[in-house]
């Protein structure tokens, strides 16, 4: 098993270009949470590529996308993980684990 956990301030800067679509119209619909939630999405990438222990690539953020199933769980799109995000106004935190191959 592999983990990886990522957590950084709510309000930093985010570049949109490591955003998918989906992540974006997610993001705009949280309306006042939208910077949190942000936030968690961008640590739930940086979570997955310190678990895969390969180093963060900003370029690569974008090839991982964020998605949550009907309950608002978040999940990695097309990858074997489990993923956790949690956030207050101030602090964005994800974890990522990836299971024995």
């Amino acid at each position: 098993m592999k983990i990886g956990i990522d957590i950084l301030e709510v309000g930093r800067d985010i570049p949109m270009g490591v955003f998918s679509k989906y992540e974006i119209d997610y993001i705009r619909n949280k309306g006042v949470r939208a910077k949190e939630t942000a936030a968690g999405i961008y640590a739930a990438k940086e979570a997955y590529f310190k678990a895969l222990g390969t180093g963060i690539v900003k370029s690569q953020l974008a090839l991982v996308e964020v998605r949550h199933n009907e309950a608002g769980v978040p999940y990695l799109s097309g990858v074997n993980a489990v993923l956790s995000i949690s956030h207050t106004d101030k602090l964005a935190v994800a974890v990522c684990v990836i299971p024995q191959s």
